[in-house]
């Protein structure tokens, strides 16, 4: 069962990828669907994962507890970090670029959420042990990490406006300490950014 569970997320993945690639690269608006089919396979298969560890143990809670704190930043990323809700989240569904967001969890890296992910995988496993949570650490940081490396080489660039100048800024996956001091200073309301020709212009993503 176990094993079905990791081919499940696994399989996540490849859809999610395969809902970039229609449309981004094919313009076809309804492979959106297989990006949300993708994330629900990815929770569902996580969930059984999880709870055939059992009821958890009043050792392994501080576990638990970081293992909440990194699923917390997930959502965060993916949903309070962007635009509207999350809603930039999902594939872009017509041509026009989509803003850039390079602050907050954005200035730490540009693909926060894989930190997030491989630390939930990585402290559920130290709270209820087992090979199969531990197999789901490696397996599914590892596709995301390729995930989100096909994304910054291939559908980013395309579909997020400074995308480019943006990769040239910000680490890929590991802060630096310039990166970490980016993310944790407030900005003033309104500040702007100036592109390569002098030209101001918000950045968002």
């Amino acid at each position: 069962m176990s094993a079905l569970l990791l081919l499940a997320g696994a399989a996540a993945f490849g859809l999610m990828a395969l809902s970039d690639w229609l449309c981004v690269l094919r313009g076809r608006a309804w492979g959106g669907r297989l990006f949300a089919a993708g994330c629900l396979l990815l929770a569902g298969a996580t969930a059984g994962l999880l709870a055939g560890r059992g009821a958890p143990r009043p050792a392994s809670l501080p576990w638990w507890a970081l293992a909440a704190g990194m699923l917390a930043l997930l959502l965060y990323t993916l949903l309070g970090a962007l635009p509207a809700g999350g809603s930039h989240l999902m594939p872009p569904t017509e041509p026009a670029l989509r803003p850039l967001v390079d602050t907050g969890v954005y200035a730490l890296c540009r693909h926060p959420g894989v930190l997030w992910l491989g630390g939930f995988y990585l402290f559920a496993w130290c709270a209820a042990g087992g090979w199969p949570l531990l197999a789901a650490f490696v397996l599914f940081t590892g596709l995301d990490v390729a995930y989100v490396f096909w994304q910054d080489r291939v559908v980013f660039p395309v579909s997020i406006e400074h995308y480019r100048l943006y990769q040239q800024t910000t680490p890929f996956l590991v802060p630096s300490a310039a990166s970490l001091r980016r993310c944790l200073r407030r900005r003033e309301s309104g500040e702007e950014k100036t592109d390569p020709e002098g030209k101001d212009q918000e950045w968002k993503r």
